[in-house]
C-alpha cells in the first residue's frame, strides 16, 4: 500500500507552497473508460500545478495504466477495501492527507465518501458520473441508491456527469436546477491514440484480402453484449461480405466469454472470432480496424465509441443518449436501436465501414481537434472545479454553459 505525506495544514485550507493535493476515489486500477480518461489528464494535472493520489476500493490494483502514470507524476495508490474497516480508515486517511479536493467516480456510492470528506473539512467534494444507470433495479438497489444520494445531495460541492444523459440517469431528471451540475465531457488525447504499436492486425487474426475487420472494444460485462459479434457476422456473411470480429478488453468473468464463444460455435463462426484480452495499444489496433462495433446497452459516453470517430473509422453502436450525443457533434456514427435484429446491424456496418474507406486520418483528427471532445477543454473544465477561487465567476459560467451544448 502506498502512503500519503503527512501536512500539518489544518481542514479546509491550502498550503500556498505546494500545488492543489486532489484524491480521486475510484472503484479499481483496470482497463476501462475512467481509468483511461483519468491517466490521460494527468500529466497535463501535474503541469498545472495539481498533485492527483488515488483511492481504489478494492485491494486488487488491475493492469491498467493509472497505478504507473499516478507514481510517475508525484502520486500515490493505496486500496481501502469496502469492509467493515472502510469507514475508519479513510477518515484516518483524509485527516492525515489533508487533501484540497476528494473526487470520486463511484455513482451514487460517492454520496458515503463524500460525507465523510465534508467532516473531515475538505473543501471541494466532488462526484462523477460516467454512465446513464437506467438499468431498472431491485427495491433493495433502489433503497440503496436513494439513501447514498442523499448523502450526495448533502455532501457534494460539485457534481459533473460525462454527458448530459449521465446526470439525467445517474443523479436526478432536474439536475439543470441544480447549480453544482455541469457536464464535464471527456478529453480524448490523439497522441495516445497514434502512438506505434506491434501487431499487424490482418495477420495477427488471419484476415483474408477483401474480408471487414470489425474491432469492438470493452470489457467483457453483460451490458456490453459482446455476445451480438457472432450473429452479425453470420449476417454479413449471408450478404457476401467475409468478415472477422476482433474484441479487446480484460475478461471480467467467464460467463460472457463462454456465451461468445457458443455464438460463434453455433454460427460456425468459431475460427472468426478473436479475443484479445487487454491491451495497451488499442488506438493502434483502432486504426487498422475496417468498423468498429459497439453493441453496448449501457453507457454514459463511451469511449468505445469516440475512440474511433476520432481516428476517422467508422462506428456503429446502440441508440444511447451518450451515443446520441457524440453523434451530434462528429461524423461517423452510425446508430442502431437498441434491439435491433443482426441483419440491421450488419446493414450498418458495411455503412460504417464505407465512412472509413473515404475519411482520411488527418480530416478527422481536425474534426477531433476543434471539437468539445478535445482534451485541453476537459483539463480547463477540472481546474475550474479543483481551483474555483481561481475562476472568474462569468468565464466559469461560460465553461459551463459550452459543456452542455
Amino acid at each position: 500500500m502506498s502512503s500519503f505525506p503527512d501536512d500539518p495544514t489544518t481542514p479546509g485550507t491550502r498550503r500556498p507552497d505546494r500545488p492543489c493535493r486532489v484524491l480521486r476515489i475510484v472503484g479499481e486500477l483496470n482497463f476501462g473508460g475512467t481509468e483511461m480518461r483519468t491517466a490521460e489528464l494527468l500529466p497535463r494535472l501535474a503541469a498545472a500545478g495539481v498533485e492527483v493520489h488515488l483511492v481504489t476500493l478494492s485491494d486488487r490494483i488491475g493492469p491498467g495504466p493509472l497505478a504507473e502514470t499516478v507514481t510517475r507524476h508525484g502520486g500515490t495508490v493505496t486500496p481501502v477495501a469496502l469492509d467493515a474497516h472502510f469507514v475508519p480508515r479513510l477518515v484516518g486517511l483524509l485527516r492525515r492527507w489533508r487533501p484540497d479536493v476528494v473526487h470520486v467516480d463511484c455513482a451514487n456510492f460517492s454520496g458515503v465518501p463524500l460525507a465523510l470528506a465534508r467532516l473531515c473539512g475538505v473543501p471541494v467534494r466532488v462526484a462523477h458520473f460516467r454512465g446513464d444507470d437506467n438499468v431498472r433495479r431491485s427495491l433493495r438497489r433502489r433503497v440503496y441508491r436513494r439513501l447514498c444520494g442523499r448523502l450526495l445531495r448533502h455532501s457534494a460541492t460539485d457534481i459533473l456527469g460525462v454527458s448530459p444523459s449521465s446526470l439525467t440517469f445517474g443523479y436526478d431528471p432536474r439536475w439543470q436546477h441544480d447549480r453544482r451540475c455541469r457536464v464535464v465531457l471527456n478529453g480524448l488525447d490523439l497522441d495516445r491514440l497514434r502512438a506505434p504499436g506491434r501487431d499487424d492486425l490482418r495477420t495477427l487474426v488471419g484476415a483474408e484480402p477483401g474480408a471487414l475487420v470489425c474491432v469492438s472494444v470493452g470489457r467483457a460485462s453483460p451490458e456490453k453484449r459482446r455476445w451480438l459479434l457472432p450473429p452479425i457476422l453470420a449476417e454479413l456473411r449471408s450478404l457476401g461480405v467475409p468478415a472477422h470480429a476482433v474484441l479487446v478488453g480484460p475478461g471480467d468473468g467467464a460467463d460472457d466469454d463462454a456465451r461468445l464463444r457458443a455464438e460463434a460455435h453455433a454460427a460456425g463462426l468459431a475460427d472468426r472470432v478473436h479475443l484479445l484480452g487487454a491491451r495497451d495499444d488499442v488506438g493502434h489496433l483502432l486504426r487498422q480496424a475496417d468498423v468498429v462495433v459497439h453493441p453496448s446497452c449501457l453507457e454514459g459516453l463511451p469511449g468505445g465509441v469516440l475512440e474511433p470517430v476520432a481516428l476517422g473509422v467508422g462506428t456503429v453502436a446502440a441508440d444511447l443518449p451518450g451515443v446520441r450525443f457524440i453523434e451530434a457533434h462528429l461524423p461517423g456514427v452510425t446508430v442502431v436501436d437498441t434491439d435491433a435484429p443482426p441483419g440491421v446491424w450488419a446493414e450498418a456496418v458495411r455503412t460504417a465501414a464505407a465512412y472509413t474507406a473515404t475519411t482520411t486520418p488527418q480530416t478527422a483528427a481536425a474534426r477531433f481537434t476543434d471539437s468539445v471532445f478535445a482534451i485541453d477543454a476537459a483539463l480547463a473544465a477540472h481546474l475550474a472545479v479543483y481551483r474555483p477561487q481561481e475562476q472568474p465567476t462569468a468565464q466559469r459560467s461560460r465553461q459551463t454553459a459550452g459543456s452542455e451544448r
